[in-house]
């Protein structure tokens, strides 16, 4: 029976075959259960200014209220854009983000009712944030703390199968607050 090398130490053939299988077994399962919804999943960016110059609540995030409120230390809210698109599963997608920053998503498959998505956000050449995120289908994951203007960057990430609501669900999930120098 063959041997192949494993940091210098020899594993049999056959412990190289059923690892790839069982690798190969899962992938399947993982793209069977994405193949049976959409083609491509509904992904929504918004970009909101948080800071404590004065005590606004931009309507169109109402749904937000209550999470923003609880988790963020800011007396404002403005919505400054938000870009919702549908992006094929594995593909790459690019959003813009105020303050020379971009937010690169790809949307890797769904599973258990979670669309899991890759998300990396840029400023330069560096990334600010990488990340993996399972998020809960319809779901919104926050991510705050780049700075901009008299406040912070706070990004709602969306995602889900079919069409989501025009402003982000209330169905938040988490929220990471990425320091930058």
């Amino acid at each position: 029976m063959g041997c192949d090398q494993v940091n210098g130490r020899s594993v049999p053939a056959s412990l190289v075959i059923l690892s790839a299988s069982l690798a190969l077994l899962g992938a399947a399962a993982w793209a069977e259960e994405s193949s049976a919804v959409d083609d491509e999943v509904e992904v929504r960016i918004d970009t909101i200014l948080a800071s404590n110059a004065g005590k606004a609540f931009d309507p169109a995030l109402s749904s937000l209220r209550q999470p923003f409120v609880g988790l963020f230390p800011y007396s404002s809210y403005r919505l400054l854009q938000g870009e919702q698109r549908r992006v094929a599963w594995r593909r790459e997608a690019e959003f813009l983000i105020p303050g020379g920053r971009y937010l690169v998503v790809v949307p890797r498959g769904y599973k258990d009712g979670r669309v899991q998505l890759n998300v990396m956000l840029i400023q330069g050449s560096r990334p600010l944030v990488n990340t993996v995120l399972a998020l809960k289908n319809h779901g919104v994951f926050l991510v705050a703390g780049p700075h901009y203007k008299e406040g912070v960057l706070v990004i709602a990430i969306g995602a889900g199968t079919g069409p989501i609501a025009p402003s982000p669900s209330t169905q938040v999930q988490a929220a990471v607050t990425a320091h930058t120098p």
